[in-house]
């Protein structure tokens, strides 16, 4: 079924994001027949590119693998770029746009905002589009992360954009959301009888989730050394999978019902002390592969900076369910491997006498890059009296449904037009999030060193001290 006509207005059109992510994504809803062929794309940008400029900075056929022609060309049809700058463009001069591009493709009063814009310019763009949120049609305004840098900035943000936007108007984006393993938490817990009965602290020692990343800084330098891990990473996408993990079970499986359930995990965080948290920065490093340069020799990153570019938590969740259970979150920067994964380690339920067992049984949600839900159980070597051995049970994604499931910006973007608020964060939230980023950001102590390459700092495997386990 087709998604609703529309007009989608990508703001920062010329950068990065819209060229690898939006038009890929736009080009994949009509392939798969989700984009209405009356739908138009504004792409706006300061340069004063033409159509034909546009259109081959884009790379299309670079970024759309195994596209069909004529797909491609049915996409730049609805692609229109306009030159508009937000320092001296004004809301008559894009409510002119719109109407000179609504004229030449009917696609009707609703608009989608885009903003792939630093968080800098977001009330600019608001008080731009005032004027065009009255009137017909749903008016839908996508916000990419950082939402601010700490609770303050924060609620001031919230409180201009507010003033314009209604809060089911507003979509946060955190990417993360967008991703099929992050989509399968809720039904791996709450579809399947036989994993939903034991996921409460009788039964688990401990959660482990990791956004592991094995590139340094790259060009992100200017903002990266103003943010840091721990904002850059953990107030938004580690903090979601944690609510995902630990919420109870929604009264339904629709956007606000979902997202109640991860306020109600945040508002029940324990405050954090300086126990609970290690941050890191990592220093060069040479091996066979050749060296890696240490993050305050990055370009752009000032020789004295004290930025983490780890970070490793240790959380409470201060529920019934969960009394007692750490969650370890850890994340950063030129680690030994890319992954990112949720591990859920059981405790021992054992006859004494029975076996001698050397790893717990495990829940492995794999996000990526190899997607996929893999299972770790004890079964007894045949012959060997009561010596045991781990054996996987390993759901692979890909394998099962193929290679082009939908990329998260496809899901993001088809919720925004859907009005599915699921995969968006609520204000609500967000000030808790902050709340206890300023929180942990406050006891922590200065940053320790670890190798580029390596699987981060010793120090924070000192967090493990309640399981014993080391990062499994």
């Amino acid at each position: 079924m087709s998604l609703d006509s529309h007009m989608a207005i990508i703001f920062g059109a010329t950068g990065d994001l819209a060229r690898r992510k939006l038009i890929p994504s736009f080009y994949r809803l009509l392939e798969r027949g989700e984009l209405s062929e009356g739908t138009a794309i504004v792409c706006l940008g300061r340069k004063p590119y033409s159509q034909t400029q546009y259109l081959e900075r884009l790379e299309l056929e670079n970024f759309i693998e195994q596209h069909d022609k004529v797909l491609l060309n049915q996409l730049t049809a609805m692609i229109h770029y306009r030159s508009f700058d937000l320092d001296d463009g004004t809301a008559a001069d894009l409510q002119s746009i719109v109407d000179e591009v609504r004229n030449l493709n009917s696609c009707g009063e609703n608009i989608l905002f885009y903003l792939a814009l630093p968080t800098s310019v977001f009330a600019t763009v608001a008080a731009t589009i005032e004027p065009l949120i009255d009137g017909q049609g749903w008016k839908r305004v996508v916000f990419e992360k950082p939402f601010g840098s700490d609770l303050v900035t924060a609620t001031k943000l919230n409180q201009q954009i507010s003033a314009v936007l209604d809060e089911d108007q507003i979509y946060r984006v955190d990417h993360y959301l967008g991703k099929e393993l992050v989509q399968n938490i809720l039904f791996l817990r709450f579809a399947n009888e036989i994993f939903s009965c034991g996921w409460n602290s009788n039964a688990i020692d401990s959660v482990q989730i990791t956004v592991s990343e094995s590139l340094g800084v790259e060009e992100r330098a200017s903002y990266y050394d103003k943010s840091g891990a721990i904002r850059d990473m953990l107030q938004n996408h580690l903090l979601q999978l944690l609510c995902f993990t630990a919420m109870e079970q929604p009264v339904s499986g629709y956007g606000n019902a979902v997202r109640d359930e991860a306020v109600r995990v945040m508002a029940a965080l324990r405050p954090p002390t300086s126990e609970d948290v290690v941050t890191g920065q990592y220093v060069s490093t040479s091996s066979e592969s050749g060296a890696l340069s240490a993050y305050r020799q990055e370009e752009g990153v000032p020789p004295d900076s004290m930025t983490e570019t780890y970070v490793a938590a240790r959380v409470f969740v201060d529920t019934p369910r969960w009394s007692g259970t750490p969650f370890y979150l850890r994340t950063g920067k030129r680690l030994d491997r890319r992954y990112a994964e949720i591990k859920v380690i059981f405790k021992e339920q054992l006859i004494d006498g029975l076996a001698t067992l050397d790893t717990p049984n495990l829940i492995i949600i794999r996000i990526q890059p190899d997607e996929g839900i893999a299972i770790a159980f004890n079964v007894r070597k045949p012959g060997e009296g009561h010596t045991s051995e781990t054996v996987l049970m390993d759901f692979c994604h890909h394998c099962h449904f193929g290679p082009n499931t939908p990329e998260a910006y496809e899901a993001i973007l088809a919720s925004v037009i859907g009005g599915d608020p699921l995969l968006f964060t609520r204000w609500d939230w967000l000030q808790k999030s902050w709340s206890y980023i300023d929180r942990l950001r406050a006891v922590a102590n200065p940053v320790v060193y670890y190798e580029a390459g390596s699987p981060g700092p010793r120090e924070a495997a000192q967090l493990l001290d309640r399981t014993g386990h080391s990062w499994l």
